[in-house]
């Protein structure tokens, strides 16, 4: 099984896991858990790249790299929220991931800002 399918398979799991708790504060407690491990994974990657970039020659290589990385946790912290929305009945709303258009890639690359 790839690691997508995997990751896919573990998502609801976020929303399987609150429900296992019998309090509304156990309930909070695992939903904030776990995306606080996601807006952590996101921060230190934001973090690497950026001490990547300071280097003294930059690593441009390993700085895109963490940047996907940052991408894909967020992605997955989007995700994880859209299941727990579900979860408590508002499924008429959609979070949509975030991808990078080109545009602002191209915009970044060239030392501009999104």
């Amino acid at each position: 099984m790839d690691s997508r399918n995997e990751r896919d398979q573990q998502l609801p799991s976020v929303a399987t896991n609150s429900c296992d708790s019998t309090t509304p504060g156990g309930v909070t407690e695992s939903i904030a858990k776990e995306l606080n491990e996601c807006l952590c994974a996101i921060v230190i990657n934001a973090s690497t790249c950026l001490r990547m970039l300071s280097a003294d020659p930059p690593n441009v290589e390993g700085a895109r790299e963490t940047a996907r990385r940052t991408i894909s946790c967020t992605n997955r912290t989007a995700e994880a929220v859209s299941h727990l929305r579900a979860l408590f009945g508002e499924t008429n709303k959609h979070i949509e991931t975030v991808a990078p258009s080109r545009e602002r890639s191209s915009r970044v690359a060239q030392g501009g800002t999104l």
